[in-house]
């Protein structure tokens, strides 16, 4: 017996297994990026409107956030090499963990990238000043990324100038 499909109105069927997945990632996605806060931040972006409260960063990193799901989601219908862009998604990754500790070795796993690939694009954006690699000050084996003032800017201002209306276009 085959699988019951759900449609959307715009007429894409999706198997019934397919749909319990997406539900399954929706709410490790939502737990993974915060909890009722970052839910009206990323409704205020899509209407357009700053919530009260909200900091203009907290909106742009909704933005970056929407961006990274929706590569993700991407990323299941097509091979991440036709798009290949893992310095865009170290920097996308770090605008949001942003204040957060962030090892090399997280960072080349959230973007799923081989590591000599991640690494060398570290060095690029190194040279860029967009970000530095420091030791852990608790764990000396251990090298973290951090997203410096001139990455950060450059986000804030490519985020601030995405279209009206825009809600997860990547």
């Amino acid at each position: 017996m085959a699988s019951r499909s759900n449609s959307s109105p715009d007429g894409v069927f999706i198997p019934a297994s397919d749909a319990l997945e997406i539900v399954r990632l929706l709410k490790l996605l939502q737990m993974r990026l915060g909890n009722d806060r970052d839910s009206k931040t990323r409704q205020a972006i899509a209407q357009d409107n700053k919530p009260s409260g909200c900091s203009v960063r907290t909106l742009l990193q909704a933005r970056a956030r929407a961006i990274f799901a929706e590569r993700t989601r991407r990323s299941r219908f097509f091979s991440k090499s036709i798009f290949g862009e893992p310095a865009w998604e170290m920097l996308v990754t770090l605008y949001i963990m942003d204040g957060r500790r962030v090892t090399v070795g997280n960072l080349v796993n959230m973007i799923d990238a081989p590591q000599t690939t991640a690494l060398r694009w570290m060095q690029y954006l190194e040279r860029r000043q967009y970000v530095k690699r420091r030791p852990d000050p608790d764990d000396k084996r251990v090298v973290c990324i951090e997203l410096l003032d001139a990455g950060r800017e450059r986000l804030d201002a490519y985020f601030s100038t995405l279209p009206q209306g825009f809600s997860a276009l990547g």
